[in-house]
């Protein structure tokens, strides 16, 4: 069991075993030395530190970098408490975040404490990932310090997030550049069509010429409609100037006069700090999902909700259109160019990409996980609440 061999990390100072009771003591120190070389090749930085706070076991990492970098006072036989009191009281963060864990963790008010912070002095410059576990062995108890050191991680974490910025940006402008071609070099021969079937109209009395006149500028108009949408949606609003509520705002209703469709958007608990990376994926996947619900869906109305929870964010699409047949080619073919891409989007700052079926029409919900559940700094891993039911009002 993890907690067990956790226990036994390093398991060095012979005098720390008389305090557990036969059998129990026996077997720890029949485990002791293959657990030693076993967890001594590890990465992490573990020690094992009593009731007390007392480091009395640690593996080969942690005393390594305590001695290299001139720590001498986290080693066996030093009290760990001790140690951070003295970090608090001059002022680091970390260590009065770690201070009150421990205290935390020895009232039995919680049995697991993370966190992931800057180091500093002989540790500046490197980032840090610290987390302690209560466990029990023999009827005492124990807590176990596991370190890692994140700074390669994080400086590549970094830097993709840096690359994805620039692809989306690449691919903005991109896409800013196509749909403003399309309307300028579009827009003279379709008035020139226009001005050719009024001639047409006002010349012809036969009222079938009429009749097909009327149906050709009618075509017209809808041409003239799907490319204003299709600029449109290919200019929005600006996302860092506004912020993602109120972008989302804008081409929602701009969306909706473009297109005629019966447009809504909601906007649910208090707005949470989003990553730029993260505001950004919600937002061009609003875009796709209403181009794709003006294109695909057949639908007369869109709903669309972006709801703050504690832990994440929910960006719901819902129409009222023919929905997505699973198994069909449209559906394998929309997934290929339109739904992959918003996943693969997600994915990228963490989030996630669901569809349900409704009656009538189709939910596209994306979650992102808050800013501080990203990354989490303490406590367990991001944790997921349920997206608001998607529909229709």
């Amino acid at each position: 069991m993890k907690l067990e061999s956790d226990l036994l990390f390093g398991w060095g100072s012979s005098h720390r075993l008389s305090r557990i009771d036969g059998p129990s003591r026996n077997a720890l120190a029949a485990l002791c030395e293959p657990l030693q070389q076993l967890i001594d090749d590890l990465p992490e930085q573990i020690a094992l530190v009593d009731e007390d706070c007392t480091i009395f076991a640690a593996n080969g990492a942690w005393k390594r970098a305590a001695e290299e970098h001139g720590y001498a006072d986290v080693l066996p036989g030093n009290n760990y408490r001790d140690f951070c009191a003295r970090k608090a009281a001059e002022g680091y963060e970390p260590a009065r975040e770690a201070l009150a864990a421990l205290d935390d963790i020895r009232a039995d008010r919680r049995t697991f404490w993370q966190l992931i912070y800057n180091g500093r002095e002989n540790w500046r410059g490197r980032d840090y990932q610290i987390s302690f576990h209560r466990i029990w062995f023999g009827g005492h108890s124990f807590i176990s310090i596991t370190r890692f050191d994140l700074t390669e991680i994080l400086e590549l974490r970094r830097a993709r997030d840096d690359l994805t910025a620039s692809l989306m940006e690449g691919q903005a402008v991109e896409r800013q550049r196509m749909g403003r071609e399309l309307h300028d070099s579009a827009a003279q021969p379709l008035a020139a069509i226009g001005l050719v079937l009024a001639r047409l109209k006002q010349r012809s009395p036969e009222p079938e010429t009429l009749a097909m006149v009327d149906e050709m500028q009618d075509l017209l108009a809808e041409v003239h409609r799907e490319i204003r949408s299709i600029s449109y949606l290919a200019h929005p609003p600006s996302l860092k100037k506004l912020g993602l509520a109120h972008a989302v705002k804008l081409l929602v209703e701009g969306f909706g006069r473009r297109t005629g469709l019966e447009v809504s958007f909601d906007v649910r608990g208090n707005p949470e700090t989003m990553s730029e990376g993260a505001e950004t994926a919600v937002y061009r996947l609003a875009q796709e999902a209403l181009s794709n619900v003006h294109r695909h869906a057949r639908a007369t109305r869109v709903h669309l909700l972006l709801c703050f929870r504690r832990f994440a964010t929910h960006f719901i699409v819902a129409d009222d259109g023919i929905g997505i047949l699973n198994g069909s080619h449209a559906a394998e073919e929309g997934e290929g160019v339109g739904l992959a891409g918003m996943r693969s989007r997600l994915s990228e700052v963490g989030g996630r990409l669901t569809i349900r079926a409704l009656s009538p029409g189709t939910a596209i919900i994306a979650s992102v996980p808050a800013a501080s559940q990203a990354h989490p700094e303490r406590g367990s891993p991001p944790s997921w609440q349920q997206p608001p039911r998607a529909g229709l009002a």
